[in-house]
């Protein structure tokens, strides 16, 4: 599986989404071409946005640093099983947090939880799914749809980072975000998910 999303402005997708958006246009010019890691193993995808829930970048990689050396970067439901709550406190998981793997474990082997028919499901299928664990929500599925099932007609309407970088992009600092990222899902359509990633380009080149 490719690990890398390569979003050229060369693309038909891309051109059609310029068709839409003329101010969007305006950024993906200046922006160019769009690389972006995917993460291809579904069950590490979902372990490390766990991890990374209300902590810094920096705490969330040490911590997903150990927990991949414990177990030898095996990301099976098997060795993940395995893991003891001194394991987990080791490593730095918070009690909640340790919950929520378990959580998460137990979903899969219950089949509540098939990453293997996902690819059949619709997004609001998988996001149906992935929320009924403790401890994921909707943005944290809708996030796994863009870079683990590389869906491109999502837009994460609550994540203020987006709806900053919209208010920013479109000139209209006092409008509601989640409104104003609602109105570009709508504009976007099928090509909703390349106008994300250009938007989050768009904070880490301006620093927005």
């Amino acid at each position: 599986m490719v690990e890398t999303w390569h979003i050229s402005i060369n693309d038909k997708r891309t051109q059609q989404l310029m068709e839409k958006d003329s101010v969007l246009a305006s950024l993906i010019t200046d922006i160019g071409d769009v690389n972006r890691n995917l993460r291809t193993d579904p069950l590490k995808s979902i372990i490390r946005s766990i991890i990374g829930q209300q902590i810094t970048v920096k705490a969330a990689a040490a911590i997903f640093e150990r927990l991949t050396q414990k177990i030898n970067n095996d990301w099976s439901v098997d060795t993940i099983s395995k893991l003891t709550e001194e394991d987990m406190v080791e490593i730095g998981l918070s009690r909640p947090k340790q919950k929520y793997l378990f959580n998460l474990i137990e979903h899969i082997n219950d089949n509540e939880l098939e990453f293997s028919q996902f690819d059949k499901l619709s997004n609001e299928a998988i996001i149906k799914q992935l929320t009924a664990v403790k401890g994921i929500g909707k943005w944290t599925a809708e996030v796994f749809l863009i870079f683990t099932m590389q869906r491109e007609d999502v837009v994460p309407i609550d994540d203020v980072g987006l709806q900053r970088a919209a208010k920013y992009l479109y000139k209209v600092p006092d409008d509601n975000g989640k409104e104003l990222l609602k109105k570009c899902q709508t504009t976007w359509g099928d090509q909703a998910t390349i106008g994300c990633l250009y938007l989050w380009a768009y904070i880490h080149k301006y620093n927005i």
